[in-house]
């Protein structure tokens, strides 16, 4: 299975490769992916994340108490004795859902971000575009063909972890410049230095892109 995550944070950090993943991709398309795992470590996001699966998880606990009291004093709601607003079983409810949606959002904003970092670290948006359109291609087709040969199996947006592939590839190749040279972003401060624009990298003879 071809895959890599990045555990840690900037100070204490590792980034965990397959071997599949050496098997399916190019040393450039290899690049990109570890530059997008790097950026993730540089943001913080594995902090981030961990905080809103924290978040999450204590509003689901504190749900499943909401209705356990509910519950116990619904004879009393049930006579009379107590009133309660519609309003507080349905967002005990629902609170879990909205939170968890919220989670998969930001999941899936934090990679779009990590994808504008991986870019500005290599300067090269193909070579992730790249690897991306592999992975995709290569990763659940097993079961999808057995059950759905030559489709894919439907996702809702709202359920991704990550955003549809399709869409990264359209805004990485977005950053390319009208003749794929320069890259169509700001100077900017990347990882606490001041990083210059970026050009395009070139293919040398040791077989190696930079």
């Amino acid at each position: 299975m071809p895959n890599a995550f990045a555990m840690g944070n900037p100070e204490d950090s590792v980034v965990c490769v397959s071997d599949g993943l050496f098997r399916l991709l190019s040393p450039r398309e290899m690049a990109g992916v570890l530059a997008h795992e790097i950026a993730h470590i540089a943001h913080r996001d594995l902090w981030l994340m961990g905080l809103a699966d924290t978040m999450s998880r204590a509003v689901s606990l504190a749900s499943w108490l909401g209705q356990i009291l509910l519950f116990a004093n619904l004879p009393l709601i049930v006579v009379g004795a107590v009133t309660l607003p519609l309003i507080a079983p349905l967002a005990l409810a629902f609170s879990p859902t909205v939170m968890a949606l919220l989670q998969l959002a930001l999941s899936r904003r934090r990679e779009f971000d990590a994808d504008l970092g991986a870019v500005r670290l290599t300067g090269d948006p193909e070579g992730l575009a790249s690897a991306l359109t592999k992975l995709e291609r290569r990763v659940g087709r097993f079961w999808e063909e057995m059950f759905l040969p030559g489709r894919r199996i439907p996702e809702p947006s709202l359920l991704r972890t990550h955003p549809p592939t399709e869409e990264r590839i359209r805004k990485l190749r977005s950053l390319l410049g009208p003749r794929g040279g320069d890259l169509a972003i700001p100077p900017h401060r990347e990882f606490g230095l001041e990083v210059p624009r970026p050009q395009a990298p070139r293919f040398h003879r040791s077989g190696f892109w930079y």
